[in-house]
Formats: structure tokens, sequence, C-alpha cells
């Protein structure tokens, strides 16, 4: 070889190591730039490593799978459960009814219940004394809304019934199942029902202070019919026999649920369902007539005028007990009566069929006591000896 090759062969020898620490470099500051990217992806969790193990792909999945099963459990916490009374539950409620530590229970058969979905109906027959009868009608229409109110179920109201034994209504009240009164006197919990009715015969020996004898909305039977109530003190008051009260049939189930309140004699239930009297002359709410006395001191002339719809004029000569009314005297006549209890009093729909609108929105019944129209309920207007009422179906207030 000559002379000019050993240079070249140094030259290259110098070049390959320029080489070889340029490669290292470059490899360093890589290895140092994935360190600080790893470093970076360790310290938010992540794991710098996963493309090659395929361990991000599964981490993905099993989010997604947590994911979806945390939004499952919350969609099956949050949806609705179903939840049903039956009239059955009622029954067994009332058996273990109590009022602020009070036993107000009530046995299966002392009770007669109507379940829908516009509330509770319980019809009960009390002989108790007005103020305890009146006291515990109160208190089991809070308990029973109480507990309804805790049953998950959208039942808006509580409606109890309760009535002597010959079936007139002694008292009515409808107790809201939303904030129902869970203490009270008589007057705090008639304080917190939506409306309440009371008989003239209980709230006369009622001793409860400032208590209204009619209140609020007017308590309704399930077909959307008022409970007919009489708001006057009769001539024979309360027909409190145990036997009776024991015995008589009830109403409220069987007519009371599909009533129109047509007024016919066929729909009228020992409840009231229709709030028709019957045919007899029976008070509001399907309770026999009452008996009139022998010995009565008023003799009065009550006359019956419905022509305006199409029907006659007729005249009565009834004897009643003194302090007896308009209402009283009309239903002495034995004309078919349909009335209902109004914050003002007794109020006469229809008379022997003919009822109020037959001929118009203004068309109905008006009273007269001796040519004068006294302009409130016939049930408060008392009546003397020789008075004459007249009642007359006009077409126009």
């Amino acid at each position: 070889m000559s002379d000019n090759g050993t240079p070249a062969n140094g030259q290259q020898s110098a070049g390959g190591k320029r080489t070889a620490r340029v490669i290292l470099a470059v490899l360093a500051a890589a290895l140092i730039a994935f360190c600080v990217w790893a470093m970076s992806v360790y310290a938010q969790g992540g794991d710098p490593l996963a493309w090659a193990t395929g361990s991000a792909a599964f981490q993905t999945t099993a989010d997604e799978t947590d994911q979806a099963t945390s939004q499952d459990t919350a969609s099956s916490q949050e949806a609705p459960q179903t939840t049903t009374v039956t009239t059955d539950d009622v029954y067994t409620a009332l058996a273990s009814l109590q009022f602020d530590g009070t036993d107000v229970s009530l046995e299966k058969d002392a009770a007669h219940v109507v379940l829908s979905a516009e509330g509770i109906w319980v019809e009960e027959a009390s002989a108790d004394a007005p103020t305890d009868m009146a006291l515990a009608c109160a208190q089991r229409s809070a308990a029973l809304a109480t507990w309804a109110s805790e049953q998950g179920v959208d039942i808006p109201s509580v409606t109890w019934i309760c009535e002597d034994g010959a079936g007139a209504v002694r008292m009515a009240i409808a107790m809201p199942t939303d904030g129902a009164p869970t203490t009270g006197d008589l007057p705090a919990l008639l304080s917190g029902a939506t409306g309440y009715s009371i008989s003239g015969d209980v709230y006369a020996q009622l001793d409860a202070g400032d208590v209204l004898q009619f209140a609020g909305t007017a308590p309704t039977l399930p077909g959307g019919t008022a409970v007919s109530i009489d708001a006057a003190v009769t001539s024979s008051g309360e027909n409190l026999s145990v036997t009776d009260v024991a015995t008589r049939q009830r109403g409220i189930g069987s007519g009371a649920a599909g009533a129109t309140g047509a007024g016919s004699d066929a729909d009228t239930p020992a409840a009231g369902a229709g709030g028709s009297a019957s045919a007899t002359g029976g008070q509001p709410g399907g309770a026999p007539s009452r008996p009139v006395p022998q010995d009565a001191k008023a003799r009065v002339t009550v006359t019956i005028d419905a022509r305006a719809d199409g029907g006659s004029s007729s005249s009565y000569q009834v004897s009643l007990d003194p302090g007896a009314t308009a209402y009283d005297a009309l239903v002495a006549t034995g004309a078919s009566v349909n009335a209902r209890s109004t914050a003002m009093g007794v109020y006469v729909v229809a008379i022997n069929g003919y009822a109020e609108k037959d001929q118009g929105g203004e068309s109905g019944w008006k009273y007269a006591v001796n040519g004068s129209y006294p302009g409130y309920s016939a049930g408060a207007c008392e009546l003397s000896d020789g008075d004459a009422v007249t009642w007359v179906y006009v077409t126009s207030a």
C-alpha cells in the first residue's frame, strides 16, 4: 500500500466515533424525554406502557362498564316504585288506627269503605253522644289520612261519614292526606279539613266553642254528589238505638259509588248516595221520614207549585212541633225531596222530580212564608202555628 492510505484510515475512524457520539446523544435525549413523559402520565394515573401491554383498551372498557353500571343503578333507584292500596288494606288500617297515641280503631264490621283514585270514603254508624261522635269522626279521618299519605300512592283525601241508627248523616268531614293534623282538639282538627258538615241535631248539642256548623267545601260522595245532611234541628231528634246502628243496611258502597244525584227513589241508598229523600218524605240522606208527633202545636199550610216546570200546584195541611222549619214542613207533606247541605244551610234541589235548571240556568225552587221570601235557608226558618209556606218553582232568580 502507498503511504497515501494511512491518513485516510485515521479520518474514517475519527468520523465513526463522532457519529456514534451523536447517536448516543440523540438516544439519551429521547430517553430523557420519554422518562419525563412517562412521569407525567404516571402522575395523571395513566399507564405509559399501555401501548405495549394492551391495558389501555381494557381500562377503557372497564371505565365504560363501570359508568354504564353506575348509570343503570341510578336509573333503577330513580324509577318509581309501583305501590297499590286495596280496600282490605284500608280495613286493616282501620283496625289499628291511632291518633296522637289514642286508640281510635274501628272493626271491619263497624264501617263500610269505598276506595277509588279520588280518595277513601268511610261510612260509620255511631250511637255515641254528639261531642264524642264528632271528636272521634275528626280524629279517625285525620289518622286515616296520615296513614294514606304514608303508602306512596296518590290518594288525595279521606271522607268520613258518621250516621245515626236510621241512616241520617250526623257529620261528614273531608280530610286531605297532604298535611292532615296529627294532634289537636276538635276545632283544630276541623280547621285542618277541606270541608265538613254537622247536622242540626248534633250541632245543637255540640259544646265546641266557635266551631261552625258548615265550613269549607261540602264533603262529597264517590260520585261527586254532596253528602246530604239535615241542617235543622228535627222534631224527633237522632236515632241512637244501638240495635238499629248495628243492624241497619249501609248504602255508601252500593249506591253512593255510582250515584248521579238524579233523585229517583230507586237510587236512594241508606247513606244518601244521590242526596235524595224517600218518596214518603224522608230527610236528605235517605233517612226514613221522621214521625210527626200527635200533640204538635204548629199547624201549617204548605203549597208546592211546580207549574213553571210543567207540573201542578198542590196544598197540604201539616202538623209540626214548635221550632220546626220551612224545610221540615216541606218534608212533612210526603213529597219526594232532593236536598243537600251547603255553607249557607240546607238547599232544596228538587221536589217531586222537578229540579233546578230544568228550565234554564237560573231556574229552581224558592220558598215564601206568609207571602214573603226570607232570603236564607229553609232549614233555619222556624215556623209558627197558622203560617203558610209556599214552595214555588221559578225560572229566574
